[in-house]
């Protein structure tokens, strides 16, 4: 019965294992309370409570994950202030999910979502070991975008797989790296998720167009960009053949490259590029040749890597590689103590 707690650069985090009361409960609740929202507890399944919060700010959105055993959250009636007038998406992402509000009770899906209140009581209740995520949107924004959203509190929001798909990993690449990035950027991580939110929540025709243009545009190419790292070495990997698993034209595709600032096939070899940097650096691949961290890089032509290389860094790969070989030996002569590395 631990509870652990960590707020810096907008983020925390509250861990907790035991039952329902007792002094460390209530600490680990009221932390809970004052960092998201206010609320009591209890198990859903068993005798004690066993879950994790993680949370982070980004700009006017908060997003929050809670994972763990069956849990049942029943907002209480001491709501802080800041997030009384807030609205939470609550998205089953990886648990099944009940909720009951304003005499409405929904049993989601994996994937499924359903817009809450925090002025008005309410219950939260995560069926099976899993996890959710909780988008907190202030009511007045949210009111600008899609002004009749009170309508669709404690219902159901029914969104497409892509839609679903896109937001979630929005919401998670933010909550990952948006402490790490500056307030212009995760200001512009909140506006996409916000206009994912209101996609998803239906809205009227000219906000849809501007949150088409935005953030569902920027979510398209955050996924085909972390599509592309994962598949540098992939043979097939062409601009046609990734369009046609992301369901898109290959002009779309390109336009959304071109409106980041680049194209399909520079970033493509840039980051097989930096893959090869990687890979001729790091110690534990100096058994392997160059043929092989290239194809390994997505490089089959050998003397186009070398020359794309050579421009990109200013050295042939061996010079890399060499250079990195000379550095740790002048580690080893400073710090004699300490083997090389293999």
């Amino acid at each position: 019965m631990i509870p652990a707690f960590v707020a810096e650069n907008a983020m925390f985090q509250c861990r907790y294992a035991g039952p329902a009361g007792g002094p460390r409960y209530e600490q680990w609740r009221e932390e809970f309370g004052r960092r998201w929202l206010s609320a009591d507890f209890e198990p859903a399944d068993g005798a004690d409570i066993c879950s994790e919060f993680r949370g982070t700010e980004h700009s006017f959105l908060g997003l929050c994950t809670m994972r763990g055993t069956p849990l049942q959250a029943i907002r209480r009636d001491d709501v802080p202030e800041r997030t009384r007038d807030c609205l939470y998406l609550i998205v089953a992402s990886a648990s099944a999910i009940h909720t009951r509000q304003r005499g409405r009770a929904n049993d989601l899906g994996l994937g499924e979502m359903a817009l809450m209140s925090a002025g008005e009581p309410a219950r939260v209740t995560q069926i099976n070991r899993g996890s959710r995520w909780s988008i907190r949107i202030p009511r007045k924004l949210l009111h600008e975008v899609c002004r009749d959203f009170d309508a669709k509190v404690a219902l159901p929001v029914t969104a497409s797989g892509e839609l679903t798909k896109l937001l979630l990993h929005q919401v998670e690449t933010a909550h990952r790296f948006g402490p790490r990035l500056g307030a212009e950027a995760n200001h512009a991580m909140a506006q996409h998720i916000l206009d994912l939110a209101v996609l998803c929540l239906g809205t009227d025709k000219d906000s849809a167009h501007a949150a088409i243009q935005r953030g569902l545009a920027a979510a398209r190419l955050d996924a085909i960009k972390a599509d592309v790292l994962r598949r540098l070495a992939a043979p097939e990997l062409c601009l046609d053949w990734l369009a046609a698993r992301h369901h898109l034209s290959a002009r779309y595709v390109q336009l959304l490259f071109e409106r980041g600032g680049t194209s399909f096939t520079g970033f493509v070899l840039e980051q097989r590029l930096r893959e090869a940097y990687r890979l001729l650096r790091e110690p534990s691949q100096r058994w392997r040749k160059v043929s092989d961290i290239a194809s390994a890089a997505g490089f089959h032509d050998l003397s186009y890597f070398n020359r794309a290389f050579k421009a990109r860094y200013g050295a042939t790969p061996r010079e890399i590689r060499a250079s990195r070989i000379a550095a740790d030996r002048d580690d080893q002569v400073l710090c004699p103590g300490v083997p090389l590395a293999p």
